[in-house]
């Protein structure tokens, strides 16, 4: 099947808004619902995602290998490249997950190389999921990066047929696979799910799927007396699995045969030439639990039994990366066009309309134009009310009072620690160090604005 991959968008997200898969193949099929940290912690202990982080903080992350996410329930999902997203996540806190030693390892490779543990990560957004798997599928059966384990491929194909009710000839189209090669891990993964089921509800032995070893179970019933003992065969266009003898007794040979596979180094030897094949089927019949004279009873037990969709349907269903609207702000003004105030000065007006003229995005230009604008304004009321004259009379009768109580505390001071008995004139004091002057205001700093005007106005003007 085409996918046109140029059409994919691509973002950069920061690392918390990322949320690792818990439908990855690593971890779907363990049976337990993990939250974030706890998915990390998982990926840390099984699938060398610390080896991977020090090796990103030692050597750098490689660029062309951005993660493929989608867009579920307004969550940004990775579907591929969690191992990888994993190991920039515990970057940020390895104190969190690791121990101290191999914490420290991380840290001092961050503060070495000067890792960017904060940077965004550039990922790109898949449509669905469907159109995402064939990369996915791509890559981890090979060698270009962590390839599964044959369990988690086969799930992952499996997922597709009975989750997302997709057709053989559509999984084919969709992973560029020969049908022999779709049908091939369904049958394994059929009669392993009937197994696994046994083991843990007669034997309370729990068997995960990426540490399985299928082979040996494709091994045994490629075999034909031992697929024959067993009672099966699979529907060839679909890997269904056909049970021919009656269930209780399907039951019965399952969890003997599967506790034998499930010890993989035993099976191994006792299932090896033609010889030992025979002789295997042979111990197995001379079992007194198994009644070999049961009729056939033909039944179909397969876990498709939900409706399959169409390939198209599937397609069609894109979650798209939110947009956040752009709204252009620029052509906006802090004051509204209709908003007038006039002083009948060329200059107070003047400023006034420079600001009005100012958008939105000019927000420093405004508040130092605003600044120039009120103290011209203060001056200007001063001015026109002919207050200077009386701030200057009480700026400076203040002054002359503060000053006074300074004086008074320097002549005690000399007096009471220096022995001193002579008289200190205090108003002689005042004149030496000038505290005696008076101050005219009428040329205060509120005419300092005025000088800045005019090239702060050219500077806004262009």
């Amino acid at each position: 099947m085409y996918i046109d991959y140029s059409l994919w968008e691509h973002y950069e997200y920061s690392l918390n808004s990322l949320h690792l898969d818990l439908n990855n193949p690593r971890l779907k099929y363990r049976e337990v619902n993990l939250n974030q940290p706890e998915i990390l912690k998982f990926l840390i202990a099984n699938e060398k995602v610390y080896e991977l982080a020090k090796k990103i903080s030692e050597e750098g992350y490689f660029v062309g290998e951005e993660p493929i996410i989608c867009i579920e329930n307004d969550k940004k999902i990775i579907l591929e490249g969690n191992r990888r997203t994993g190991a920039l996540k515990l970057l940020q806190d390895p104190s969190k997950y690791l121990s101290k030693a191999k914490a420290n390892i991380l840290l001092q490779n961050i503060l070495k190389n000067n890792f960017p543990v904060g940077k965004k990560l550039k990922c790109y957004i898949a449509p669905n999921r469907l159109l995402a798997n064939p990369i996915i599928y791509e890559r981890h059966k090979g060698d270009s990066l962590q390839k599964w384990k044959t369990g988690n491929q086969y799930a992952f194909v499996a997922d597709m047929y009975y989750e997302d009710g997709l057709s053989i000839e559509d999984i084919a189209d969709v992973l560029n696979e020969s049908i022999t090669k779709i049908v091939k891990p369904l049958k394994a993964y059929n009669l392993f799910l009937e197994g696994k089921e046994l083991l843990e509800k007669e034997e309370d032995i729990i068997i995960e799927i990426d540490k399985f070893d299928f082979t040996n179970l494709e091994r045994f019933y490629s075999y034909d007396e031992a697929r024959l003992l067993l009672g099966i065969d699979f529907d060839d266009e679909n890997g269904e699995l056909i049970i021919n003898i009656p269930r209780e007794e399907f039951d019965k040979r399952l969890l003997i045969i599967f506790k034998i596979i499930i010890d993989s180094e035993r099976f191994s030897r006792e299932f090896n030439k033609e010889d030992d094949k025979k002789e295997f089927v042979k111990k197995l019949k001379a079992n007194a639990d198994f009644n070999l004279s049961v009729p056939e009873k033909q039944s179909v037990v397969s876990k498709a039994t939900k409706q399959k969709s169409n390939l198209d349907e599937e397609k069609a269903k894109i979650n798209q990366r939110r947009k956040k609207a752009i709204k252009n702000t620029f052509f906006e003004r802090v004051i509204p066009k209709d908003t007038d105030i006039y002083f009948n000065n060329d200059k107070l007006d003047s400023l006034f309309l420079e600001l009005k003229s100012l958008p939105n995005e000019k927000f420093y230009s405004f508040a130092l134009l605003l600044r120039t604008y009120l103290e011209q304004s203060l001056y200007y009321y001063l001015k026109t009310n002919d207050l200077f004259e009386s701030l200057s009379d009480k700026t400076s009768k203040k002054t002359i009072e503060d000053s006074g109580k300074k004086v008074s505390l320097v002549i005690d001071y000399i007096k009471n620690n220096h022995g001193v008995q002579d008289t200190i004139s205090k108003d002689n004091l005042m004149n030496i160090l000038r505290f005696n002057s008076s101050k005219d205001y009428s040329n205060a700093s509120l005419q300092i604005p005025v000088i800045l005007i005019t090239p702060f106005r050219f500077k806004v003007s262009t």
